[in-house]
């Protein structure tokens, strides 16, 4: 009874494989280098990052127009501010390898990662703005800033980011397979708001805010000396005998103007800054543009050679506290959410894969596409202490901080699913593993930062800070001056 039940299983994926279209997906382009973009959206300002981003119930220099509009309720002159960031990044890229020997059907064995670490780093001017008080309750800022950055491109040669080697044996008959999938050139994913923002005091106590922004999003998919941005599958038959598929893309026609705003509050809980309540949201439209395969384009793909999507910066707000315990010492806590899942509206597929699934010894099967999850929603604890020291006219200003960024990359699974939607794994060779291993959702990090701020004679400020993580080093230096 039990071979019957798998015969019909088979038949029934068979068909589900050959006759029925892609699934609807929600995530990205399954591109092994794309899917190791990270983010991390602090507030502007040297402040702010030598704080962990503890800086939403503070607000207090000339970057509350985007990091949290309320507290410009707290500033009485006009000031003006800008801000330089460097930062240093280590993808972490993973090649999934296996070596399957021995008789024919003897399984690969399990699939392992290995890493391939790759530098990219970024040096930008991140904010400016001039902050004006308009009347005694009113004051108003305009500004700019670099709010998101990334820049990743693989190293001479491409990154190798699927090895599958059959080296079993036969009989008389020595197979000698390799599958190799590899990818050739880099990403490009920035965005730079403009923003004007009003700050409200509505008491001594509370403050309101709020802001219009207007995003320039640029998305380039890059390529290298050699041709466009691109993915190569190599399967080497024999010594002499290699086929080779090369999948082209480009991203074009990004309409990037994308208009958003920023709100915010800000609300003296308890007197004399003893206890200080900071909330903030932002939120930006989607751009749109145009994604395009050419070369070899997997049958499953033929009619999505051309495919619109969308994307934006992730939403987020955070909520925090501010405290004064003791005199010149400021402890604040917050926690800030961001929805990475928003990031791209629907998959982008580019290459498919074929091979046995199903009860051993398997059942062939092609044109399947990767199922891509989208990356996590997440929520980031931040926490931060300032000590000041005062000796006119010299203010010195002691700074730590710390937030822990949670996991939130990409996932991916190569599977085949029967009419009842029961997944196979594609076991030789090991696809779905090594899909798995490449797109494993990231790792969390814990980051540290400090920093030191020196005012001159209360109008002449400069702030300096660093972020360090496990993958990534981060300078910053701000500059403000108040007439």
């Amino acid at each position: 009874m039990k071979e019957p039940q798998r015969l019909m299983r088979l038949r029934a994926l068979f068909l589900l494989v050959f006759l029925a279209p892609a699934l609807p997906l929600a995530a990205q382009i399954d591109s092994a280098l794309l899917s190791k973009i990270s983010f991390n959206l602090t507030n502007p300002g040297g402040k702010s990052l030598a704080m962990g981003g503890a800086f939403t119930a503070i607000a207090d220099d000339a970057t509350a127009g985007l990091a949290n509009p309320a507290g410009l309720g707290l500033l009485s002159s006009i000031e003006a501010g800008v801000s330089g960031k460097g930062t240093s990044d280590v993808l972490g890229l993973v090649t999934a390898r296996s070596n399957a020997s021995g008789p024919l059907l003897t399984p690969y064995p399990a699939v392992k990662g290995s890493r391939t670490d790759v530098d990219a780093k970024t040096r930008s001017f991140e904010f400016g703005g001039v902050v004006i008080p308009i009347s005694q309750r009113f004051v108003a800022e305009v500004s700019f800033a670099e709010n998101l950055r990334f820049e990743g491109a693989t190293e001479a040669g491409g990154y190798p980011y699927i090895e599958l080697r059959d080296n079993r044996t036969g009989g008389s008959i020595r197979n000698d397979f390799l599958y190799e999938y590899r990818e050739y050139g880099g990403v490009s994913l920035r965005n730079k708001v403009f923003g004007a923002s009003v700050g409200y005091r509505v008491s001594e106590r509370l403050r309101v805010g709020a802001g219009i922004t207007l995003s320039k999003l640029a998305f380039e998919l890059t390529g290298d000396a050699a041709g466009p941005h691109r993915i190569v599958s190599r399967t080497f038959i024999s010594l002499v005998a290699v086929e080779t598929r090369e999948v082209r893309m480009a991203v074009s026609d990004v309409d990037s103007s994308v208009p958003g705003f920023v709100l915010g509050v800000h609300a003296d809980l308890l007197p004399r800054g003893l206890l200080t309540f900071g909330a903030s949201y932002r939120a930006s439209g989607r751009a749109r543009g145009t994604f395009t395969l050419d070369g070899a384009v997997p049958p499953a793909l033929e009619s999505q050679r051309v495919r619109e999507f969308a994307f934006r910066v992730p939403r987020d707000a955070s909520v925090g506290l501010a405290t004064q315990p003791l005199p010149g010492l400021t402890i604040a806590v917050e926690g800030q959410w961001i929805e990475y899942s928003g990031l791209f509206d629907k998959a982008l597929p580019v290459v498919s894969y074929a091979g046995l699934v199903g009860p051993s010894p398997g059942f062939p099967v092609s044109g399947i596409l990767a199922e891509i999850e989208p990356a996590r929603d997440i929520l980031i604890p931040r926490a931060g202490a300032e000590y000041v020291a005062a000796s006119d006219p010299l203010r010195l200003a002691f700074r730590v901080g710390w937030h822990r960024e949670p996991a939130h990359g990409v996932r991916a699974n190569v599977v085949a699913r029967d009419g009842q939607g029961v997944a196979f794994d594609l076991h030789d060779p090991p696809f779905s593993a090594a899909s798995r291993t490449i797109f494993d959702g990231g790792r969390a990090d814990d980051r540290f930062s400090g920093g030191l701020g020196v005012t001159y004679d209360g109008r002449l400020s400069l702030d300096l800070a660093f972020d360090v993580g496990r993958t990534s080093r981060t300078l910053a230096a701000s500059l403000f001056y108040r007439f």
